[in-house]
């Protein structure tokens, strides 16, 4: 029963709960990224080409997490939703790790056997990019299945209101990696194929630890579930419901910046390294958003499977704030700290370090906008409506991809195709949290009306 308490985000102080929530979420996706950052750095100083070759299988990670949707956003939305209405949890547990442990060994296989025309796609001009590309993916096409079943087993405990357990053991897998990393690629003199090995089995730790962790979980409405077993008919429909928008709108995502990177490509392996570094630090810009986002996803789908409305609206108003603030701080870092940044990933590659200053500089643009779109697309997940921002984001994609081609064709080059991403960004993370605004939830408007800042001084006391 304390196990429960500990976890219930239908009671108590909002602006407590989702900071103490949101702060072990916010670690988890630094740790996450700090997988990439890891191999980048090293990656680094062998040299930009091969910085290159790992952002391209960066790029197929994205199209690998097009299925992994399906378990992850399962287990948030199914476990958050039925601990709130006392449903069947145990059912959801079971059917999301189960499509995770399905479509996982489907993705594995399939970017094992096909890994030659998924690196082709990109038309790499620089053989050895190209080589080193393939390499890299045959010895990490493990990892992108085995992360299907680290991602499902951090979503249920998430979405029970427990995100410290995945922080402290994605941490200390990070950890592992960062020391594996040096050692393959510079001791064993392995190369490329060093910092695949190193991610992989620190993925496999990771996956392992985690579902151990999972199966001695005490909260009452997750212990004791099956992982693994047959799928109830209606819970599979369920999550299809639930997922296939989200997986629809990321498949068109990864299809645009595939053909983005195309683009991109044509400028060299320069561009190509500018492209990967500047978006891990963008990125990085969004590990909290992004923890805010987690927290208040689970936040929402409890209220809303326990009929708590007021909470709901008084837990978005306070999401605004935080992520406004944190919005204000990322562009300064960005405009600021441009050259800093590159010059920690690859020191001696004055080029690639020109060229990352101005991606930084034209990603500014668009970090309010993608912060607020954390708070927009929370609260379309925790009420399970996932449609409307998936069509959203689809246009927005596609349109870059048209600007993205224009304006490559001009003298800006590949800032031209810069231009276009922070572009089509801001305007998906402006459009996510204005339709989440006037369309998830009408009655949120009704708080502008009441005195907000007697509202956030008191949630913070107040249930």
């Amino acid at each position: 029963m304390q196990s429960a308490q500990k976890y219930d985000l239908t009671s108590g102080p909002i602006g407590i709960k989702l900071i103490k929530m949101s702060l072990p979420a916010m670690a988890i996706n630094l740790t996450q990224m700090m997988y990439s950052f890891v191999d980048m750095a090293w990656l680094g100083r062998l040299s930009s080409a091969a910085v290159a070759s790992a952002g391209v299988i960066g790029t197929l990670g994205w199209l690998a997490m097009t299925l992994q949707l399906f378990g992850s956003t399962g287990a948030q939305i199914g476990v958050s939703q039925n601990i709130g209405s006392n449903g069947d949890v145990k059912g959801y547990v079971k059917a999301s790790l189960t499509l995770s442990l399905v479509l996982g060994s489907i993705t594995c296989l399939a970017f094992f056997f096909f890994r030659n025309g998924l690196i082709g796609f990109f038309n790499i001009t620089d053989e050895g990019v190209k080589r080193d590309a393939i390499t890299y993916l045959a010895i990490a096409a493990p990892a992108l299945g085995l992360r299907y079943l680290t991602q499902t087993a951090a979503s249920i405990f998430n979405a029970s209101g427990n995100s410290k357990t995945p922080f402290i053991i994605t941490g200390c897998t990070l950890a592992l990696n960062a020391v594996l990393d040096p050692i393959a690629i510079f001791t064993l003199n392995l190369g490329i194929a060093g910092a695949s090995i190193a991610t992989t089995v620190s993925v496999a730790i990771e996956a392992t630890v985690m579902l151990i962790a999972l199966k001695r979980y005490k909260h009452p409405a997750v212990s004791k579930a099956k992982f693994f077993g047959r799928i109830e008919k209606e819970k599979l429909k369920s999550i299809f419901h639930w997922a296939y928008p989200l997986a629809l709108e990321l498949l068109i995502f990864v299809s645009c910046v595939m053909l983005v990177s195309r683009i991109v490509a044509s400028f060299g392996y320069e561009a190509m390294a500018t492209q990967r570094i500047g978006n891990q630090i963008d990125q990085f810009s969004y590990f909290v958003a992004g923890g805010f986002s987690t927290a208040l996803s689970a936040f929402i789908g409890q209220n809303y499977g326990a009929g708590r409305h007021d909470r709901i609206r008084r837990g978005f108003w306070i999401s605004t704030l935080f992520m406004g603030i944190w919005g204000v701080l990322t562009t300064a870092n960005l405009l600021l700290f441009n050259r800093l940044f590159f010059k920690l990933f690859v020191p001696n590659e004055p080029a690639v370090i020109e060229m990352g200053s101005q991606y930084l500089k034209i990603f500014s643009l668009c970090q309010m906008a993608a912060c607020l779109e954390g708070v927009g697309n929370s609260v379309f997940r925790g009420y399970g409506k996932t449609m409307t921002p998936a069509v959203s984001s689809t246009l927005t994609n596609i349109l870059r991809v048209i600007l993205a081609f224009t304006l490559s064709k001009t003298e800006l080059r590949q800032n031209g195709v810069w231009l276009a991403i922070a572009v089509t960004a801001f305007l998906r993370g402006a459009g996510s949290y204005l339709l989440s605004l006037f369309s998830a939830y009408p009655k949120i408007p009704q708080l502008a009306q009441e005195k907000s800042c007697e509202g956030f001084n008191a949630d913070f006391s107040k249930p």
